[in-house]
C-alpha cells in the first residue's frame, strides 16, 4: 500500500467464542481498514475495572490510508456489525469484541471523541504486552518512552497468559 499510515489496533473480547471472534474481527479490519502487516500472539486476561469473564487480547499492527477519525468510525461499525451493544452505564462492560485505536505513526490527537495515542495503554498491560510482540520501534510520543520502557513502568500486575499465537495472511 503505497503513502499509507502504520497504525497500531488493539482487540479484546470476552463473550463468546473469544478465538473465533477476535479473528472475524481480523477479517473485518482487513476488509474495511487496511492491510494487517502483524498479529501478536493472543493473551488471556482478567478483566480490568470490572467483574466478568477472562478477556482475549491481541494487538495488530494495520497498515491504512484511512485518518484517524475514519478509523475510530470504522472500527465502531465493525463493533456493532459483530453484535456489541454499548449501554448507557458507567464504567467498563462485558464485549463480544472491542477495537481500540492506539496509536497513529507519531501522531498526537486529543479530541472529544479520539485521543491518540491512547489515553490509557500505558497503564494497562493487556494492551502493551500483545504490542510488545510486535517489535516496533514506536516511542510513545508523549511519554518519550518504548514499548519495552512502558512495561516496565506499567503499575498493572494483572497476569496476562499467553493463549495462542495466530496464523495470518
Amino acid at each position: 500500500m503505497e503513502d499509507g499510515q502504520k497504525i497500531v489496533l488493539s482487540l479484546g473480547t470476552n463473550q463468546g467464542n473469544k478465538l473465533e471472534n477476535i479473528l472475524y474481527c481480523i477479517q473485518l479490519i482487513k476488509e474495511r481498514i487496511g492491510i494487517v502487516t502483524q498479529v501478536s500472539r493472543v493473551y488471556q486476561t482478567p478483566s480490568w475495572g470490572f467483574e466478568s469473564d477472562v478477556f482475549f487480547n491481541c494487538a495488530l499492527e494495520v497498515e491504512t490510508k484511512n485518518s484517524p477519525h475514519e478509523i475510530l468510525t470504522i472500527a465502531l461499525s465493525i463493533e456493532e456489525d459483530m453484535g456489541r451493544i454499548r449501554k448507557i452505564q458507567e464504567g467498563y462492560q462485558s464485549r463480544i469484541i472491542d477495537v481500540d485505536l492506539l496509536f497513529y505513526g507519531d501522531e498526537i490527537i486529543n479530541t472529544d471523541k479520539l485521543q491518540i495515542p491512547h489515553p490509557l495503554m500505558q497503564d494497562r498491560k493487556f494492551v502493551l504486552l500483545p504490542v510488545s510482540d510486535l517489535n516496533l520501534e514506536w516511542i510513545h510520543p508523549i511519554l518519550m518512552q518504548s514499548i519495552g520502557d512502558l512495561i516496565k513502568n506499567c503499575s498493572d500486575s494483572s497476569e496476562c497468559i499467553v493463549v495462542q499465537a495466530l496464523a495470518f495472511q
